[in-house]
């Protein structure tokens, strides 16, 4: 009797949203507790277990937004491992920084943004993400990209479906070498990575210019909107410290966009506005106008820079706008003009 002909096992190609490959390892980092500025744990609206559990399903099964955001970035193929560590948290999200692995060896890093309840949270991570998807179709080279968004199904440990929740998510792409940034007492900037670092007064104006060519360059004339410099905050931008040359700035999230903006409005808030950073502040904009003017012609050319200074100029004059008041305005309304 002739033997029996086995079946041949199915390629796995990696690419159903259905279904991982069932060897795909994930390891968690970090999963400690987050103080604000008063030393006081944040608030969490359910364990962490739990979100770690639900998330070693999705990897497992390929299921909802998480592998085939992976995907989007990797390319198809059998995903092998990812790792995720808890970098940051504040009262409304958890912020993972992870990475991928597929049977190539090829590796991705993203960023996921996890919202810790259903109703306020989870709110305001899926309207973050339509601010970041806005923001990158107009500034894609200062920024990271924001790849899906979705939910995550958290089962109720009781398995009790009407205390069971879906929580809002995103994924981004995390460009290495990024640290989260902070001010110092003597109002200094600094990375806050695994080796904490004091930039110069020099390097911290150069950052200040960055972060406003940013947030003038994010400015969209057709909808009259742009970053809310109000909502800046110690999440929105990280830096970048090369061995050699100067520090990087890109922005990595978005709490809020300002609506029925001006350009006029736009300078005056991020020129007389306060990054707040753990309890120390600092103006956003550079000390010296002259930066100032360079970010500017950066963000929107030299020509658009001079008529966008003269409008702000007049108005400044006649104190119908938000203005700094030593002498600012008129040294870099001087800049511009000897800049024909």
């Amino acid at each position: 009797m002739p033997p029996k002909s086995r079946r041949k096992p199915k390629k796995h190609t990696g690419q159903s949203s259905r279904r991982s490959d069932l060897s795909t390892s994930t390891k968690w980092l970090n999963l400690v507790e987050f103080k604000d500025e008063r030393g006081k744990a944040y608030r969490r609206f359910y364990k962490l277990e739990t979100l770690t559990s639900a998330i070693d399903k999705m990897v497992r099964e390929g299921e909802r937004f998480l592998v085939p955001a992976i995907q989007k970035m990797l390319g198809r193929g059998a995903l092998t491992s990812t790792v995720f560590e808890l970098h940051d948290e504040d009262p409304l999200r958890y912020i993972f920084h992870g990475r991928a692995t597929y049977g190539n060896k090829k590796r991705i890093s993203f960023r996921l943004v996890v919202a810790k309840n259903q109703e306020e949270a989870t709110r305001r991570v899926a309207t973050e993400f339509k601010h970041m998807s806005a923001l990158y179709e107009r500034i894609p080279d200062h920024m990271v990209q924001p790849v899906l968004s979705g939910a995550i199904y958290l089962p109720d440990q009781y398995r009790r479906q009407e205390h069971s929740r879906e929580v809002g998510a995103y994924i981004t792409s995390a460009p290495s070498g990024f640290e989260p940034m902070g001010i110092h007492r003597n109002l200094q900037y600094m990375s806050l990575g695994s080796a904490p670092h004091t930039f110069s007064k020099k390097e911290t104006e150069i950052l200040k210019q960055r972060m406003s060519t940013i947030v003038l360059a994010a400015f969209a004339d057709t909808s009259r909107d742009g970053i809310d410099t109000h909502q800046i905050d110690r999440t929105t931008f990280q830096v970048y410290r090369p061995s050699r040359g100067l520090p990087k700035l890109m922005l990595f999230n978005c709490v809020h966009m300002q609506p029925r903006l001006s350009p006029q409005r736009l300078m005056g808030f991020l020129l007389t506005d306060l990054w707040k950073n753990h309890g120390v502040e600092s103006p956003i904009a550079p000390d010296d106008p002259r930066l100032f003017y360079k970010a500017l012609v950066e963000a929107v050319g030299k020509d658009t820079a001079k008529q966008w200074i003269e409008h702000f100029a007049r108005l400044a004059a006649k104190d119908k706008i938000k203005a700094p008041k030593d002498g600012y305005v008129e040294e870099l309304a001087e800049i511009a003009a000897g800049h024909e």
